[in-house]
This record gives C-alpha cells, structure tokens and sequence, in this order.
C-alpha cells in the first residue's frame, strides 16, 4: 500500500516534526508514569520527519533539515540520558516544548515566525516550573537578546514591508542599526563578552541536561548564518567586529576555566569557548571557514550534552558536591562514565582521529584566510581548553578510590547505548569524515554564493521589491554572470563591455562583443588555469573584468577530509597588457 503523495511534502513532515513535541507536551500530563516513554515517541517522530527532509532536500537546501535531525537526535539521547529522579512530567514536558521551538527557528524562512520561535525557546526558561535558573543573569541575558532581535525585526519590516528571509538577501534592511541590534541579539543570546556570566550561571543554577539543550540550540550562530551574513554582506567592514569579540570571548573564558573548580562551571566555560569559535568561522567569509564552522555546531552539540549528561550522572550517583579541587578516584566505581567523559572531552577541543580535529583544522585554515590574528589565536584557545578538559577528567576520574563507595555505579544499559552511540560519531566521523565534511562544505559554498551575488547588486541601486531585483539581476546577469545560476552556467564564459554604463541599458540582442566596439579588432587574451576569461578589443583600455574559477583539489589515494573547495577570485581593473591584476601578469599577451 503505498502512501499519498502529500505525507512526504516538505510542509507536512515538517509539521510533524515541530508539531509532535508540542502535542506530546501538551498531553504528557495525563502520562505521569511514562513520562520517558512518551517524550522518546515524540522526539523519535521528530527524527524519522527530518530524517525524511534531509534525505529529499537538495545539497543546496540540506542545512537546516540536517540541523533538524541533529537537534531531535540530542533531544532523544538527552531524554534517555536523564536519570530517574529528574525525568518528570515538567521536565520532559520542557525539553519537549524546547525541541519544537528549535526546530520551528531552524526551518522557518519568515522573520516573524523566526521571533516566534526565539522567544519561545526561552520560555521554559523563565516560568518556574520547568528550567528558572535561581540566579538572575540568565533571564536577563535571554530577555535582552529577545528584545534585541524583536527591535531589530521591527526596524527591517517598517523600512522594507518585507518579512521573507530569501527576498531580503543582500540588500541590508535597516541599514547599520538593524545590523547592530542583530549583533546584540547575539552576543547577549550566545553568552559573547562582555554578557558571557549568564551561561556559567544557568549550568550551575539550573537543570543541568535542559541547560545544555537549550546552549546547543545555537540560536546566536543560527542568526548569524540565517539573517547577518546573508542579509548584510554589504556591511563587511563590521563583520570582523563580532568576530573579534568571539575570540576574545573564546580567550577569555578558556582562562577562566583554568582556575575553576566547579565542574558544571568549568564545562560552561568549555562549551561557550567552543562555540564561540564557531561565530568566527561563519563570519569568515571562506568556503573552509564556514564549513569548520557547521562541522563545528555538530561537534559541540553532541560532546556538551553528552559532558552535562555523564556529569549529572556522577551526581546522582556520588553527590553533587562534586568538585575539580582535589582528586576524586570515581573511575574505579564508573569506568565506561569515565571512557565516554574523555573522548567527547577530547572530541570537543579537536582530538586527531575524532570529528573535531577536522572541524578546528577548517576553522583555522579559513580564519587565517580572512582575519589573520583570529586564526592565530584559535589554536590558542583551544589549547587552554584541552587543558582544561585533562584537568577536569583527572580530578573527577583518577586517583585513589573515595571511601564509603564500594559498589559498582556505572553506567546503565539505556545510557550505555546512547553514549557508545556519541562516541562511535566522533570517532567514525574523524577516521571517515569524507561524508560529513563535503556534505556541509556545499552549504558552504551556498552561503558564499549569497554572499558573491550580494556584491553583485550594490546596496541604494534597486530597493526590495521582488521584481526589480529580478530585473536587475537579469541585467548584470549579462555583464558579470549570474551568480544564482547553476555550476555550469555560471562556469560559461561572458563578454565583457568596455562601457558598462552602455551595457546596462543594453538587450541580450544587442550586446556585441568590444572587439566590435569603438572600431577595434584583434585584441588580446587573458588566461586563468587555461580557461580564457577576456576576449576582444586591444587591451589598451581600462576595462573591468569580474570572472570566477573553481580549482578542484583532489586528494587521492588516502581517506582525506576535504576533497573538494571552491575558490574564487575577483579578476579587477586589467589595463593595457601588463595588467594591474598579480595573479594575471604572467598569463596576460596580446593574441
């Protein structure tokens, strides 16, 4: 029997996906003995429709669907990892209310359904009967960046009319201040420096499992890659400035937990140092950068919820006065709790052989492509980390058995499968990372592709109506290529005027190449990697020359992480047959 047509569109499984926790959560109440049964079916629902979504979406359109799957999958294993005394009705109603939320933020395409979605994963935060940290700072952050972001949306819909995320590309709604109100969105909603004190607090005063859930959302890193970079990529000059505050704040923080010794603080201080770096690899600019960073977001999601969930563990199990003072020798009484701690520790701050190694290596490499003093500073940081992490594990794992504990209180077969299953993900996704790493280096290269056509359509030439921009972009389509076209159009060669003032105003019938301009003949040629880029009129002009080539890097022979990146080059201001261009002077000759 086959099934209709409708139950695998992109708006029904979608629906499901968001709308199952929500219904479950709403239901659980009436459930108190099954609780965790119920919230695994419902978060099991979320997975099977993303699943689905990943699998029919395109390479161009799989990276939200795929942030899906990755969040109802945390959801699922944090809901199985939670220990006995804390999985109540409240609780698994919260995480439930907290996985719709985010997946609702992650698919949406409307700005105010994105504000809907953002204050609504908030919620369970501050009412407090589900996840109200007892400390202040965390509802303040998370209202403000609320605040921030409502202002923001406000601002881009009064000047623009427009609340469809796609038909604001590149056109810098509200100018800087829609910008700047945006960027606090982010600082405040990623705990950026200086409002990083509210995510030490919530880890400590706060549930520690929903706590973690609700930083690997990523709602500050989601607004970055889904509104900042693709709606303002004319604004560049101050993009470095949050970059730079994500390294301070990764700097920082990675000091701070050198002398801590609470070990929920210590891990907060770990998981926003990580993440934090995950803002300067989309904020690069780079094929490499951007891809680390969504490496990255899968890298710290899973290790920081696993770390939160072994360490809640241990408190249930040992006490909660647990401490990273003095060593406390549990590794005798919970060996595989202590083999889990150590690899998703090690995975988290880039491990050769686990996912996160691959993940830090792109981050560098497109950090020093684009702001040089925050690739150099990255490994830093991350050194101070993987001190951290040795440090922490050596405290709560090694050394002399506690007294007063002699029986075995390891890890159950529920949480056993789920954290072999972590693990098998970091380590397979190291030693075979062929399969992740190209899979979100195409969404890479996608957002790239926003920003390249974004710099083809200056900001003040058209306003955001759809059918001006749609005009225009078939204009300079003529001129520079379109950079919205697929690999192989915008791979064709385009004739380049001389006059581009006259070409504006020119038919596709009417173009003719400058070697039939301005009574000129012969001309010269310009190569690139053997792909002619000008041809036509005598190179005695000052002409403008805008072409993009992709060098394929194959590496074979070996398992590699990266087979493939797409590198660009702006070709600018070619005059006369030495032309001003380096990379052209050796390959430029009249013909």
């Amino acid at each position: 029997m086959s099934l209709p047509g409708w139950v695998l569109q992109k708006p029904f499984l979608t629906s499901v996906s968001i709308g199952a926790p929500w219904f479950v959560a709403v239901v659980i109440a009436g459930c108190r003995q099954y609780a965790r049964i119920v919230g695994c079916i419902a978060a099991f629902a979320s997975i099977i429709a993303s699943a689905v979504l990943v699998a029919d979406a395109p390479h161009s359109e799989s990276l939200y669907p795929a942030l899906m799957l990755l969040f109802s999958c945390l959801t699922f294993s944090a809901t199985l990892l939670l220990p006995r005394r804390d999985c109540t009705t409240g609780t698994i109603a919260g995480i439930l209310f907290l996985l719709g939320s985010t997946l609702l933020a992650y698919s949406t395409g409307n700005l105010l359904v994105l504000l809907a979605a953002w204050i609504l994963s908030i919620i369970p935060f501050l009412w407090a009967g589900w996840f109200r940290p007892r400390a202040w700072r965390p509802m303040a952050g998370l209202l403000v960046s609320s605040l921030a972001l409502a202002l923001a949306i406000g601002l881009i819909s009064a000047r623009t009319g427009i609340i469809s995320i796609n038909t604001l590309k590149g056109q810098n709604p509200g100018g800087v201040s829609a910008f700047a109100l945006l960027v606090i969105a982010v600082i405040f909603r990623k705990g950026i420096c200086p409002a990083h004190a509210w995510v030490a607090d919530a880890a400590e005063t706060g549930p520690a499992v929903p706590t973690a859930l609700m930083l690997n959302g990523h709602f500050g890193a989601l607004l970055v890659a889904k509104l900042i970079v693709p709606l303002f990529s004319h604004v560049d000059s101050l993009f470095p400035v949050l970059s730079y505050l994500a390294i301070v704040t990764a700097l920082y923080v990675a000091i701070r937990a050198l002398a801590e010794n609470s070990p929920r603080r210590l891990l907060a201080f770990l998981a926003l140092s990580q993440s934090a770096c995950i803002l300067s690899g989309l904020e690069s600019r780079t094929a490499e950068g951007i891809a680390g960073a969504i490496v990255h977001w899968f890298v710290v999601a899973i290790s920081t919820v696993a770390l939160f969930g072994v360490l809640r563990l241990l408190e249930v199990r040992f006490g909660e006065n647990l401490t990273a003072s003095k060593h406390l020798g549990l590794a005798e009484h919970a060996p595989r709790l202590a083999v889990s701690f150590v690899i998703f520790g090690l995975a988290l701050v880039g491990l050769p052989g686990t996912l996160g190694f691959c993940s830090q290596d792109l981050l560098i490499h497109g950090a020093l492509t684009s702001h040089r003093l925050i690739g150099l500073l990255l490994p830093i940081a991350t050194a101070m980390n993987a001190i951290s992490v040795f440090r922490l594990f050596t405290r709560l794992f090694l050394g002399k058995r506690r007294t007063g504990f002699t029986i075995m209180a390891d890890a159950l077969p529920r949480e056993r499968w789920i954290l072999a299953a972590g693990v098998l993900f970091v380590i397979f996704g190291g030693l075979f990372p062929n399969a992740i790493v190209i899979q979100r280096s195409s969404d890479a290269e996608l957002v790239q592709e926003v920003i390249h056509a974004a710099d083809l359509n200056p900001v003040g030439k058209v306003d955001g109506h759809p059918e001006k921009l749609k005009a225009e972009r078939g204009r300079r389509s003529r001129r520079v290529g379109d950079a919205t076209a697929p690999p192989e159009r915008r791979a064709s060669l385009q004739e380049v005027f001389a006059n581009e003032a006259e070409d504006e105003a020119r038919s596709p019938g009417e173009a003719e190449p400058s070697s039939q301009r301005n009574g000129a003949g012969g001309g010269g040629r310009c190569f690139f990697d053997r792909a002619i880029v000008h041809r036509g009129g005598p190179m005695t002009h000052l002409c403008t020359v805008r072409a993009q080539c992709a060098r394929i890097i194959e590496l074979s022979g070996q398992d590699v992480f990266a087979k493939s990146f797409a590198i660009r080059k702006n070709l600018v201001d070619v005059a006369g047959i030495e032309p001003a261009t380096p990379c052209l002077q050796s390959r430029c000759s009249p013909s």
